[in-house]
């Protein structure tokens, strides 16, 4: 019988290795003197040049038998480059008996414990020689028992019955070392991750029975106690202690666990108030199972300014500038300022967010912007100022209730007014991708409902709900790209009665192409677009790449409309080819569209930035 046996032995599992590294630096070099430099250069370049001309004269391994499988391991096992081609014939038995070790242990591996190997070196090959195997890896061994068991503190904890209650080997299985290797590890790694840091082997045994073709297998793991959590210090100076330690996934006195202490990292890192994160178990210093915790924080520059450049199609050159105060006070508060100009669109927003119980995901925001629309027939000026409370729930969806005094002076078509309201909202929107720049797989939807009363001190009263939403995914080589976009809205009196900014539109780079920005919707007696109460857009796209490089070509059908009743829906389609290019700031995108109802033979459309 063979046993491979781990001998027993108490550790703390969470302990390491250091090894030290020592090298001859340049000083070293200078020691050296100018003569041996140049003796040590040439002579490196010699020894280049040799192994560069021997590079190709290695030994061949030729197999005959077994599966591709069992080759591939015997080739993994022996590396023929450790053989010279210039072998003398005295070396030959040395080299077989090496072989055929490395075979044994490759097959072994795989189960087979009984093969019959033949080998012969074969000298004629050119210009180096072979080595000649012939394979027959015999019967292979099966498990005929799966003994997994932990005792300990850790004998009812949920992750290591998993294990012992599904190990992933079962009897019966052909034998792999390397599933057996996987399970130890699983233990271990348990271990390691729940605090088990005196965890131990009482057996850890594989025992074969090569002429049974027979395995059992034995593992058998003390976990020893549980550690804990001791102390938490956060070493920084930036922000009040109890606003930092709102930070903390859990308290002194929990139960340890790796991936509690990756979720504290985490937290420290997506807060925005820190540069580097370090979070650092100090096992050596546990005390009665109490291991204490240290973090070390570098903070980021508390002032931070951006300066953006675009352009659209629809928006043309636009220059952004911001301004973000990253800690605004002690208590973890921020604030931002954001300027964009652009010739027919301009802005100026603020934006305070104080956090709340819990920082990441709860917040409160005061905000104000103003912004300025010139847009063919359309003019806007618009002010609004409001709160709002942020949530960021564990599902992954975000939600955003909002109040905001609105303020704007319109002019659509050839009618001017001015409205005042006060809003109430709720936003719900959500995200997921497999790659935030370029994805493969991803989906965005955002949803809004608003409303005003007359009743509550405004000028108007409506109600009206808003939805867009993209799907991406891979399709052969290529990606689909899904969009839609929807809107309806009820209003006591017309469309004329709804400030610009709540009526819909449709046509432009984002919308419907083929047609210009905001071309699309209810016009009045001049032929002047005025926007609709409603809007159904929808696109279908493919993207396929062209070559192995960051180009593609894509092909899309637009199609819908703004409306002012449902009985005048009257969709408007468009149509065309694309570019695409993943350029390192960014999707940057050029599609020629063509819509047969639109006043352009051929348009084109040009964007930037994330595909969600």
């Amino acid at each position: 019988m063979v046993c491979v046996e781990t001998q027993r032995r108490r550790r703390r599992i969470a302990s390491g290795w250091l090894a030290a590294l020592r090298g001859v630096g340049p000083q070293g070099m200078r020691v050296l003197g100018k003569p041996a430099v140049r003796g040590l250069v040439l002579g490196t370049l010699l020894l280049s040049l040799i192994a560069a001309a021997s590079a190709e004269e290695v030994p061949r391994l030729v197999i005959e038998g077994g599966t591709e499988s069992q080759r591939e391991n015997i080739r993994a096992f022996v590396s023929m480059a450790r053989y010279p081609c210039a072998l003398p014939p005295v070396r030959e038995r040395g080299v077989i008996r090496d072989v055929e070790t490395r075979v044994t242990r490759a097959l072994r591996a795989l189960g087979h414990y009984r093969p019959e190997v033949e080998f012969a070196i074969d000298r004629s090959a050119e210009p180096c020689w072979d080595l000649q195997l012939t394979l027959d890896p015999g019967p292979v061994v099966r498990i005929a028992e799966v003994d997994v068991r932990v005792s300990g503190e850790g004998a009812d904890d949920p992750f290591f019955v998993a294990i012992t209650s599904d190990p992933g080997i079962e009897p019966g299985d052909r034998l792999r070392h390397d599933a057996h290797d996987r399970l130890r590890s699983r233990l271990l790694r348990v271990a390691s991750d729940r605090g088990y840091l005196e965890a131990e082997w009482v057996t850890s045994r594989l025992q074969v029975d090569p002429e049974a073709d027979q395995a059992r297998v034995l593992l058998h793991l003390d976990s020893g106690p549980r550690y804990r959590f001791g102390a938490i210090t956060l070493d920084q100076d930036i922000l009040r202690p109890d606003f930092v330690e709102r930070l903390i996934p859990f308290e002194a006195g929990a139960p340890y666990s790796s991936s509690q202490l990756l979720s504290l990292q985490r937290n420290l890192r997506d807060s925005g108030y820190f540069e580097t994160v370090r979070v650092r178990p100090r096992l050596d210093d546990a005390t009665d199972g109490v291991v204490p915790i240290v973090t070390e924080l570098e903070p980021r520059k508390r002032t931070a300014y951006e300066v953006r450049l675009g352009y659209s199609t629809d928006i043309g050159p636009r220059v952004g500038l911001a301004m973000n105060r990253r800690y605004a006070n002690r208590r973890g508060h921020r604030f931002n300022l954001d300027l964009e100009l652009a010739a027919p669109r301009s802005s100026l927003g603020f934006n305070y967010v104080i956090p709340l119980a819990d920082p990441l995901r709860d917040t409160f925001e005061i905000f104000s912007t103003y912004r300025e629309e010139d847009i063919r027939d359309t003019e806007s000026k618009r002010f609004q100022a409001g709160v709002s409370h942020v949530q960021r729930r564990a599902t992954g969806w975000q939600t955003t209730s909002s109040l905001r005094y609105e303020y704007e002076d319109f002019t659509v078509g050839g009618v001017s007014d001015t409205t005042s309201s006060l809003i109430p909202s709720y936003r719900i929107s959500r995200t997921e991708t497999d790659d935030p720049m370029h994805p493969r797989d991803g989906w965005r939807l955002d949803l809004l409902a608003q409303g005003a009363s007359e009743d509550l001190g405004s000028s108007i009263s409506f109600a009206q709900v808003r939805g867009n939403g993209k799907y991406i995914r891979g399709l052969g080589s290529g990606r689909l790209l899904l969009r839609g976009d929807a809107g309806a809205t009820s209003v006591s009196g017309g469309v004329e009665t709804l400030p610009r900014s709540l009526r819909f539109f449709a046509g432009g780079d984002a919308s419907v192409r083929g047609f210009g920005f905001q071309r699309l919707g209810p016009r009045d007696d001049e032929d002047r677009v005025i926007g609709g109460r409603h809007l159904l857009v929808g696109s279908v796209e493919y993207e396929h790449p062209v070559g192995a490089g960051p180009w593609a070509a894509a092909v899309f059908v637009d199609g819908g409309n703004a409306f002012d009743r449902y009985d005048d829906y009257d969709p408007q389609y468009g149509f065309g080819i694309g570019a695409r290019w993943r350029s390192p700031v960014g999707p940057i995108r050029l599609d020629l569209a063509h819509a047969p109802d639109s006043d352009d033979t051929v348009r084109i459309h040009f964007t930037m930035g994330p595909d969600l």
